[in-house]
């Protein structure tokens, strides 16, 4: 008799235990369920998020267009930018600077002098030691001394190498609101060249200038056989390639 009250005890005890157990996981499923809908809701808001962000815009990858760059004012001054690793696709101001010829130039900070070299853009000999001035090689020089007088000089650079193998400085030049690039090609003063990654973020924007003076036969354009073309870039008759 005490044998069936203790098995009697014992199946009492675990059947409260199994309530238990059965009332315990129903308190807690709200929480579970509550805990799967905040997930799902979390989710939904990061693939939202995803979406909206999966092309940043140009600005959020740290440059600018060109037409918002030629607009922009400087606002920085050269003589406050570390050179050896200066802001890219940003405005700088030079006070003193000379042409050395179309497409190079020196520039000063105090009386320190550097040497500038312009991005994507070649124009014709006209100081060369040991050569005489080719085609269009003076009136290049000429023109870009006489739009450097103008002032509102500024230089940008690109996000790629900051100086070439002749140490001097790569740069977008900028007269006031255009680019020294653009004026050169627009009048057949230059051709495009050196189209190096990191160094040609502008290639598509400058090239309708160059087409342009193409058509009108305007400056180098003017002679035949005077600019010859490889696969990836023009260059002078004068040249050995």
């Amino acid at each position: 008799m005490k044998n069936k009250k203790g098995i009697l005890g014992s199946l009492v005890v675990l059947v409260l235990l199994g309530l238990q157990v059965i009332f315990s996981e129903n308190k807690e499923a709200p929480q579970d369920t509550q805990n799967q809908a905040n997930s799902q809701v979390q989710t939904s808001q990061v693939k939202e998020a995803s979406k909206n962000s999966a092309t940043p815009s140009i600005s959020e990858k740290g440059r600018t267009s060109f037409s918002s760059l030629k607009a922009a004012s400087p606002d920085l001054k050269v003589e406050d930018v570390d050179l050896s690793d200066p802001p890219r696709f940003q405005k700088i101001a030079l006070s003193d600077i000379r042409g050395v010829d179309g497409d190079t130039f020196v520039f000063y900070i105090g009386k320190k002098e550097y040497r500038l070299r312009l991005l994507m853009v070649d124009t014709p000999e006209s100081v060369k030691q040991g050569m005489a001035p080719a085609p269009y090689g003076k009136e290049a020089s000429s023109f870009t001394k006489k739009q450097l007088q103008q002032g509102n000089i500024s230089i940008a650079f690109d996000s790629g190498e900051v100086k070439d193998r002749y140490d001097r400085y790569l740069a977008y030049v900028f007269v006031g609101g255009r680019s020294l690039q653009e004026l050169l090609l627009e009048n057949g003063y230059g051709i495009l060249r050196y189209l190096n990654a990191g160094g040609d973020t502008y290639q598509k924007e400058l090239a309708p200038f160059q087409e342009k003076a193409m058509k009108q036969k305007a400056g180098v354009w003017d002679s035949t056989g005077y600019v010859k073309q490889t696969k990836r870039y023009y260059y002078f008759e004068y040249e050995d390639q």
